[in-house]
């Protein structure tokens, strides 16, 4: 019974560092019907990992204060 758009949500784009990857674009259109924040990463890498922690836990702090 809990609403999507009541929830932090940020969308992380994973595993950017391979060959015949989907565009952000592409991918925005099909995953991202809330307009929610979006990181591109490389997780192996560490690549665009704490930054999405980061984003998600403002949003929750945010959602509790």
């Amino acid at each position: 019974g809990i609403s999507i758009r009541t929830i932090p949500l940020v969308i992380q784009y994973n595993k950017r560092d391979l060959p015949n990857i989907a565009s952000v674009e592409e991918m925005r259109g099909q995953l991202n019907k809330f307009n929610s924040p979006e990181m591109e990463a490389v997780a192996h890498q560490g690549y665009g990992v704490f930054e999405t922690l980061k984003s998600v836990a403002k949003m929750v702090l945010k959602n509790l204060s």
